[in-house]
C-alpha cells in the first residue's frame, strides 16, 4: 500500500474519530445545560411568583388596615341596632373601589358574625371554623372558597383578617389580580404555577382543595410531593423530580418571605427540558455524518493534488486571524494556483477593509449595535457596551443575555416585557425607549432600533438592533412638558394643569369613586406683604402656602396655582379623609408663619370655599366655580376661616 493511501486513510480516521468524540461530548454537554437551563427557569419563576405574593399579600394587608383603623368600624357599638347600621353603611363605601374589596365581615372573638357589607349580588362562600380563625395571624392573608348550590367549591376570593382587642375583620378581596400573579408564571405548554396558603388550600389557573385532601386521594402525585416539600422544609428551594401519571415531572417550592405563610411551587414536564438539546443533538448527528462525507472527499483531492498550495493558504488564514490582518497567500506561478491565490488576496483585502471601516465606525459610536441569531437564540453585543452598563453575561444564550438581565426602570418594565415579547416574534422596533441602569448605577434613556433578516423561506432568522443614548434629549424633553404643566415659581401645577386633573376625578366619581372636594384657597390682604416688604417676600409667602398645603395633603390630593394668590386645592376620598379637618390644617399652619428673608417672621390668612363633589354630573368650571363663591362669602364675613358646599 502506497504511503499517500496511508496517510489518507489514518487522516480520514484521526479525523472522523475526533467529531464523533466531539459530537458525543457536545450532546452530553447540552444535555446538562439543558437541565440545568430548565431547573432554572423553575426556580426564577417560583422565586418571582413568591416575591409577587408577597408584595400582594402586604398590599392588601394595608388595605385591610386602613378599613379596619375607620374610627366608626372600630370603635361602633356593635350590639346596637344604630351602631350595626351605621358601620355597615362605612363598610359599605369601601366595596368595588380600585382595591378590590369585595365583601367585610366584623366578628366577635367566637367567631360569630357582627356585620357583614357586600353587595346585594353577592356569592354563596364558606365561613371560616373557629379553629381557623384561632390559627390566623396577623398580616398574612387567605383563601375563602367560594360555594355554588350543592355546596360545591367552584371559585375562590382572598381573605385578609385584621385581629383587634374586641372583634376580627374579614376583609375579602376579588382574585382577579391574584389570578394575573398566577397567569404571569406560566410556562410554555404544560407547566403552571400552585399557590399554597397557610391553612393548606391550593390554587393554580382555578382552586383545587385542601394540600392535605388532594394528596390523600392519591390520583395525583404532585399534590403528594408538593406536600411533602411544605411538610419538610429542608427539601425548600431545590428541584424536585417525581413521576405523575408515568410522565416525568419538576418541581421547585418556596415559602413566600415577610411573615407571609404562602408556598409557591413551579411544576412542569421535566422532559421539556431536553427538547432543545434533542433537536440541537439530531442537528450534531446529522453535522457529523455531512462532515465525515465532506471530509473523505477533501482530504483525499487535498493530499493528491493541492496539499500544499492549500498549507500555504492556510497557514495564511491562521495568522490573520491571530491578527495579522496584511498577511497574504504567497503567489509562485501563473496557474490555476496562482489565480486562486490571487482572487484570495483580493477577497483578503475587501474584507479586512471592510470589517477595518465597520470596526472603526462602531467603536467611535456611541451607540450598542446588537445582534440576535433567533435559530440559536444566541446574542452578541459590540465593545462598546461594556463602557455604557456593568452586566457581564455568563454565556452568548438570550436566557443569560442583557436584555433580560439587565436592570430595566419599574415604571418601564411592564411595557419593555410586553415589547420584548414582540421582538421575540421578529417585529420591528423603529423608536421605543427604556430606561437602564447604567455602569454609574443611573437609570438612563435608551431608544432601541431593529432590523430583521429572513432566509429563503422568508422567516426571521436574524434581528440586527441598535441601542442608542437618548438621556440628555429625552430628559430634556420632559423638562419642557414639567415646565408646561407647572407654575415656575412655586412648582405646583399650573392653571390648565389642575383643571385637566380635576377633569380626570370628576370622571372617578362618574365611575362610582369616592367622593372628593375642591378647596379654594385665596391669600387674605395679599397685597400688604407686596407692598410693606417687597416683591421677593410676596414670592417667599406664596412659596411658604404652596409648600405648607402640600405636606397637609401630599398623600391624598393635590395643588394647583389657579392665579395670582389663588390655589386650588383637590382632596380624594372625603369619607376617611375630611374636608374641613383640612381646612383647619390649612389655616393653622399658614398661621404659624415662617420667617422671611428679611428676618421678619410672617403670618399669613386664607379663606377657603370647600365643594364637596359627589357626582361627575358638573363641569371642572362649574365646580371650581361653586368653591370660588363659597371662598368669596368667607371674605365678606370676616376673613381666615372655611365654608362647605355639599352637592344637593
Amino acid at each position: 500500500m502506497k504511503i499517500r493511501t496511508l496517510f489518507i486513510i489514518a487522516l480520514i480516521f484521526f479525523s472522523i474519530s475526533s467529531i464523533i468524540t466531539y459530537a458525543v461530548y457536545c450532546s452530553s454537554t447540552m444535555s446538562g445545560v439543558a437541565k440545568s437551563q430548565y431547573e432554572r427557569i423553575c426556580s426564577d419563576i417560583a422565586v418571582n411568583e413568591a416575591e409577587n405574593v408577597s408584595q400582594y399579600v402586604k398590599n392588601l394587608n394595608s388595605v385591610t388596615s386602613i378599613v379596619a383603623h375607620n374610627e366608626a368600624l372600630a370603635s361602633s357599638d356593635l350590639k346596637n341596632e344604630d351602631g350595626r347600621t351605621a358601620a355597615i353603611d362605612t363598610a359599605s363605601a369601601y366595596l368595588n373601589g380600585e382595591a378590590g374589596i369585595r365583601r367585610i365581615l366584623i366578628l366577635d372573638k367566637n367567631g360569630e358574625i357582627l356585620i357583614e357589607a357586600a353587595p346585594s349580588s353577592d356569592v354563596n362562600y364558606k365561613l371560616f371554623e373557629k379553629t381557623e380563625l384561632d390559627s390566623m395571624i396577623q398580616g398574612d392573608s387567605y383563601v375563602s372558597v367560594i360555594l355554588d348550590s350543592n355546596d360545591k367549591a367552584v371559585d375562590y376570593e382572598i381573605v385578609c383578617p385584621y385581629i383587634a382587642d374586641d372583634r376580627i375583620f374579614m376583609v375579602y378581596f376579588n382574585n382577579s389580580e391574584f389570578d394575573s400573579i398566577i397567569k404571569a408564571g406560566l410556562f410554555p405548554g404544560s407547566g403552571r404555577v400552585i399557590m399554597v396558603d397557610g391553612m393548606g388550600h391550593v390554587v393554580d389557573s382555578s382552586y383545587q382543595g385542601v394540600i392535605s385532601d388532594l394528596a390523600g386521594s392519591g390520583s395525583n402525585s404532585e399534590w403528594i410531593e408538593i406536600k411533602n416539600v411544605i411538610d419538610d422544609s429542608s427539601k425548600l428551594n431545590s428541584s424536585v423530580y417525581f413521576e405523575a401519571r408515568r410522565t416525568p415531572m419538576v418541581s421547585y417550592t418556596v415559602r413566600c418571605t415577610g411573615g407571609v405563610n404562602w408556598y409557591v411551587s413551579s411544576i412542569t414536564e421535566s422532559d421539556r427540558a431536553y427538547n432543545q438539546s434533542s433537536a440541537a443533538s439530531s442537528s450534531v448527528a446529522g453535522l457529523v455524518a455531512g462532515l465525515c462525507v465532506l471530509f473523505i472527499a477533501v482530504y483525499v483531492v487535498a493530499v493528491i493534488l493541492v496539499t500544499r498550495p492549500l498549507n500555504k493558504i492556510e497557514s495564511t488564514l491562521t495568522k490573520i486571524h491571530r491578527g495579522d490582518h496584511d498577511s497574504r497567500v504567497e503567489i509562485t506561478g501563473r496557474n490555476e494556483y496562482g489565480d486562486i491565490a490571487t482572487a484570495f488576496n483580493n477577497l483578503l483585502d475587501n474584507v479586512v477593509v471592510s470589517e477595518r471601516r465597520y470596526r472603526t465606525i462602531v467603536e467611535m459610536s456611541d451607540d450598542i449595535v446588537f445582534e440576535w441569531n433567533l435559530k440559536t437564540n444566541n446574542i452578541t453585543f459590540s465593545n462598546n457596551f461594556n463602557k455604557k452598563f456593568s452586566y457581564r453575561a455568563p454565556s452568548d444564550h438570550f436566557s443569560d443575555c442583557f436584555f433580560l438581565k439587565g436592570k430595566v426602570h419599574p415604571e418601564d418594565n411592564e411595557q419593555y416585557r410586553k415589547d420584548l415579547a414582540k421582538l421575540e416574534k421578529g417585529e420591528e422596533f423603529k423608536d421605543n425607549t427604556y430606561r437602564w441602569k447604567n455602569i454609574y448605577g443611573d437609570y438612563i434613556w435608551m431608544q432601541m432600533k431593529t432590523s430583521t433578516i429572513r432566509d429563503n423561506d422568508g422567516n426571521v432568522a436574524k434581528i440586527i438592533g441598535v441601542l442608542s443614548d437618548v438621556d440628555r434629549a429625552k430628559k430634556g424633553e420632559l423638562q419642557l412638558i414639567k415646565r408646561a404643566s407647572y407654575d415656575a415659581l412655586t412648582g405646583v401645577y399650573n392653571r390648565e394643569t389642575i383643571e385637566n386633573v380635576i377633569n380626570n376625578e370628576i370622571a372617578k366619581v362618574a365611575e362610582g369613586s369616592d367622593n372628593f372636594a375642591i378647596l379654594f384657597v385665596d391669600i387674605d390682604d395679599f397685597k400688604i406683604y407686596n407692598d410693606q416688604y417687597s416683591h421677593a417676600t410676596g414670592d417667599q409667602v406664596l412659596k411658604f402656602v404652596t409648600s405648607s398645603i402640600t405636606e397637609i395633603i401630599d398623600d391624598f390630593g393635590f395643588i394647583g396655582r389657579y392665579g395670582g394668590d389663588e390655589f386650588i386645592v383637590c382632596v380624594r376620598n372625603v369619607s376617611t379623609n375630611a374636608p374641613e379637618n383640612i381646612a383647619r390644617d390649612i389655616l393653622a399652619k399658614l398661621k404659624a408663619g415662617f420667617v422671611c428673608d428679611t428676618d421678619d417672621h410672617l403670618t399669613v390668612s386664607v379663606s377657603i370655599g370647600v365643594y364637596i363633589v359627589s357626582t361627575g354630573e358638573k363641569t371642572v368650571e362649574e365646580i371650581i366655580s361653586i368653591a370660588d363663591d363659597a371662598m368669596y362669602r368667607i371674605k365678606k364675613n370676616g376673613k381666615s376661616s372655611f365654608g362647605i358646599v355639599n352637592d344637593q
